[in-house]
């Protein structure tokens, strides 16, 4: 009867390992983070429609280190149905209505230049600004100075639908856009990252948050990621508690003092800076972000 429990317990003990081990030896996916060691190897990242009809943020790679053919491949995995969309994830759809070709590529002064088929029209007018939004961020992940100028059959489009289209588009043109505005006169917007999921992949959709607010755009990423409309929706965030943080808008730095309370958990600090990070670097024109937790340094990023 001894030697039975006792080899109950050491099987118990063997399959709580054995668990243990493929817990890590498969972990739980995240959208590849590209580092300069992947810019290298020809990792970018692009924007597509989740699951959720936002446009989010996955990581892809580039066969070509040329400019014009990188967009060009840019181009293709965001266009429905071709060649490229085969290797986009599973979760993930494109946006340029099928069967859009590429007439022209040319850059400008940082000024890229695309010239599309007709086909480029053939998109829902409730997509409109998804597509567009697409495009924009996922070229100028390529080049933080990049501007787009978009020409359908060598006509400069101005307007799709009902949405008038700037000659020459940046990020200013927001991306899952949400708005909330009392005025036409001292409109603002503010673009806020968010962690979302899909199965058991991780990924980041940006919102741009469009109202009439005068705060500090840093006060409104705070604000926002803890806030606790997100938890409606499928967008993730793990900060909480703001009322022990503050802020510094340097020249070229901003100083966030966060407190340990701020976190759902210690295993999440890293994860939090990161999302500051990317919606800090979307907002100001700034080199560093530096992080004290409970009046403590705890990081310096560079942006």
């Amino acid at each position: 009867m001894l030697k039975n429990t006792i080899k109950k317990r050491i099987f118990l003990i063997i399959s709580s390992l054995f668990v243990i081990f493929i817990i890590y030896l498969f972990p739980t996916q995240k959208e590849e983070i590209i580092t300069k060691e992947n810019k290298k190897n020809n990792y970018n990242y692009i924007y597509l429609l989740d699951k959720d009809n936002y446009v989010a943020r996955v990581s892809v790679i580039l066969n070509n280190k040329e400019a014009i053919k990188q967009i060009e491949e840019i181009i293709e995995y965001l266009t429905i149905g071709s060649n490229k969309s085969n290797y986009i994830k599973e979760g993930f759809t494109p946006i340029i209505p099928k069967n859009t070709k590429i007439l022209s590529i040319d850059i400008d002064k940082n000024i890229v230049k695309i010239n599309f088929s007709k086909e480029f029209l053939n998109i829902a007018e409730d997509k409109i600004e998804a597509l567009i939004s697409s495009i924009v961020y996922s070229i100028t992940s390529l080049n933080n100075n990049y501007k787009l100028t978009i020409y359908v059959e060598g006509n400069l489009l101005n307007k799709l639908g009902n949405i008038t289209i700037p000659t020459v588009i940046d990020r200013l043109f927001g991306i899952n856009n949400n708005y909330s505005v009392d005025k036409i006169n001292g409109i603002t917007q503010t673009t806020v990252y968010f962690l979302s999921k899909y199965n058991d992949y991780y990924y980041y959709v940006p919102i741009t948050y469009v109202n009439n607010k005068t705060d500090d755009k840093i006060k409104i990423i705070i604000e926002q990621m803890a806030s606790k409309s997100i938890y409606q929706t499928s967008l993730i965030s793990y900060l909480k508690d703001i009322k022990k943080m503050n802020y510094e808008i340097q020249n070229d730095s901003i100083i966030l003092n966060l407190s340990s309370i701020n976190f759902s958990s210690k295993n999440m600090i890293e994860e939090v800076l990161y999302t500051f990070n990317l919606s800090i670097k979307d907002n100001y024109n700034i080199k560093e972000v530096i992080y004290y937790i409970d009046n403590e340094l705890y990081k310096k990023c560079q942006i």
